[in-house]
C-alpha cells in the first residue's frame, strides 16, 4: 500500500473504532486485519478467504471472526456508504438500535419510524422516513456480510453498529476510511490531507470507548 503515514493512522484509528462497535472481541487484531485488507493483493485475498470460524482458547472452542468480512463488506459498499455519510438528510446522531429498526421496517415495506434516536426530519424527496438513506447502507453491508456466510441477525447487528459508528464520526474521516479500505487515496507522496488524522483521532476517541488510550499514545 502506497498510502502515507497519515492514511495508516486513519486506518488504525477507525479499525479500532469499528471493531469496538461491531466486534469488540476482535479489537486486538483490528488494526492488523484492516491494514492487510487495505494493502490489497495476496494478503487481502488470503484474509477474505479465511474460514468464518477459527479455533481458539485452551478448550479449542470455535470463535467467529467478523472483521475480515466486515472490511470487505464496507469496501464493497464504499460509494453507498460515502453517499449516506455525506447526506444532509440525517444530521443528528443515530444509534445501532435505531438503525436496526429502520432496516427491519424498510424490509417490511414501511418507512422508518419518525422521531426515534434523535434523527433528523423525514426525507421528502423519497417519501421515506428520515433514516432511509442510512437504512439502505446498513442493508447493503448486511447483505454482503451474509454473502460471507454470516447469520442474518448477526450481519444486521454488525452492519448497523458499524454504520452508526461511521455516522458518528462522519466529520472525522469516516468516509476516507471506507475509501482507504476500497483502495482509494493511495497517494505515494504521503502529503497530509485536509483534516489531520491525529486531530480526528482525538475527537473520535472522545466518542468511541477504547480509543482514548490509543489517542493519548499517538498525541505524544
Amino acid at each position: 500500500m502506497s498510502n502515507g503515514p497519515d492514511a495508516s493512522a486513519r486506518l488504525e484509528a477507525w479499525a479500532t473504532a469499528i471493531a469496538s462497535a461491531s466486534a469488540p472481541h476482535e479489537t486486538d487484531f483490528a488494526v492488523h486485519t484492516a491494514l492487510t485488507y487495505a494493502r490489497g493483493g495476496r494478503g487481502r485475498r488470503a484474509l477474505v478467504r479465511r474460514a468464518p470460524s477459527v479455533t481458539a482458547g485452551s478448550g479449542g472452542e470455535l470463535v467467529t471472526t467478523v472483521l475480515p468480512a466486515l472490511w470487505d463488506a464496507l469496501a464493497a459498499s464504499c460509494e453507498l456508504l460515502k453517499s449516506a455519510l455525506g447526506s444532509p438528510v440525517v444530521a443528528n446522531g443515530v444509534s445501532t438500535a435505531t438503525l436496526l429498526l429502520a432496516v427491519h421496517r424498510r424490509r417490511d415495506g414501511a418507512p422508518p419510524a419518525e422521531g426515534t434516536g434523535g434523527s433528523a426530519p423525514a426525507e421528502p424527496a423519497t417519501g421515506g422516513g428520515e433514516l432511509l438513506v442510512l437504512a439502505r447502507a446498513v442493508a447493503e453491508v448486511s447483505r454482503r456480510l451474509q454473502a460471507h456466510g454470516m447469520d442474518p441477525a448477526a450481519a444486521d447487528q454488525a452492519a448497523a453498529s458499524a454504520v452508526a459508528a461511521l455516522h458518528a464520526g462522519r466529520d472525522e474521516g469516516a468516509g476516507a476510511f471506507v475509501g482507504l479500505l476500497a483502495g482509494e487515496g493511495r497517494d505515494a507522496s504521503g502529503e497530509r490531507s485536509a483534516g489531520t488524522p491525529r486531530t480526528g483521532l482525538r475527537r473520535l476517541a472522545a466518542r468511541v470507548p477504547g480509543l482514548r488510550r490509543s489517542a493519548r499514545a499517538r498525541g505524544r
